[in-house]
């Protein structure tokens, strides 16, 4: 019987895993160990925490010359509560949109609010496209502070982005709760599912980045899984002859 696989395509980030699930002819001790393989499989494949989900979804919705901001209140300027800091970024997305409109791009975006690490005021992490005049533009918009830090997404590994946009939990939110707040046109991750050959192993094409790799194997079947990325020079024909690293972007 052939292994089942399941992919996730997240932009240039690819999650894969091939497994061998259990049959209807199986035994109880098979049935155990090849149900084993599932659950392994659904583990490493099913984001069931808010970092998982919004690492993937970064990856399919951005670039890595997008913007990461952070964006910062004056003294005078910072808001009484919560409630009034969602109010100001609010009015900042939505003026970013308005002037996106006028000069006919999308405008695309990932933010969150956080008062509870560092000195505890407040403060909002964006995620957003980018556009040629976007840093003045920004600083334009954004009335209530003088730092405003801004770094492409490509400085760091999606994962660690949304490790960072995550680090606030909202008490009384479940596990695998979203704690961010997006745009409605963002682009979602694509899965497949397919059947493969008992023989089929998981590799990464030659110029991708391997992230993570785990493997199984036991008398009654495998479980394998790869979560890699291809660098957009390797998109094209011409693909190099070893593996190489993600050459990361400067900052800003």
């Amino acid at each position: 019987m052939a292994k089942r696989k399941k992919t996730i395509v997240a932009g240039d980030l690819i999650k894969t895993v091939i497994y061998t699930a259990p049959e209807p002819r199986d035994g109880p001790r098979v049935r155990a160990a090849k149900s084993r393989m599932t659950s392994a499989a659904q583990k490493a494949m099913n984001d069931k925490t808010a970092r998982g989900k919004l690492e993937m979804q970064i990856a399919a919705a951005f670039k890595r010359s997008d913007l990461f901001l952070t964006l910062t209140y004056r003294p005078k300027d910072l808001p009484a509560n919560r409630k009034g800091a969602v109010i100001n970024v609010r009015k900042f997305l939505r003026n970013m949109r308005e002037y996106r409109k006028s000069v006919g791009i999308p405008f695309k975006y990932i933010y969150v609010t956080e008062e509870k690490h560092g000195d505890g005021k407040l403060h909002h992490h964006i995620i957003m496209n980018a556009t040629e005049r976007d840093i003045e533009t920004i600083r334009s918009l954004w009335p209530y502070g003088d730092v405003i830090d801004i770094e492409y997404l490509g400085c760091r590994e999606y994962v660690t982005w949304a490790e960072y946009m995550t680090k606030e939990g909202v008490e009384g939110r479940q596990v695998g709760a979203q704690l961010w707040t997006s745009s409605k046109n963002l682009e979602k991750p694509k899965v497949t599912y397919s059947y493969v050959d008992n023989d089929e192993t998981l590799t990464a094409p030659i110029g991708a980045h391997v992230l993570e790799k785990e493997e199984k194997v036991t008398e009654f079947g495998s479980y394998c899984y790869i979560k890699y990325y291809i660098p957009p020079k390797y998109w094209g024909e011409e693909r190099p002859q070893k593996s190489e690293p993600w050459p990361l972007m400067s900052c800003l």
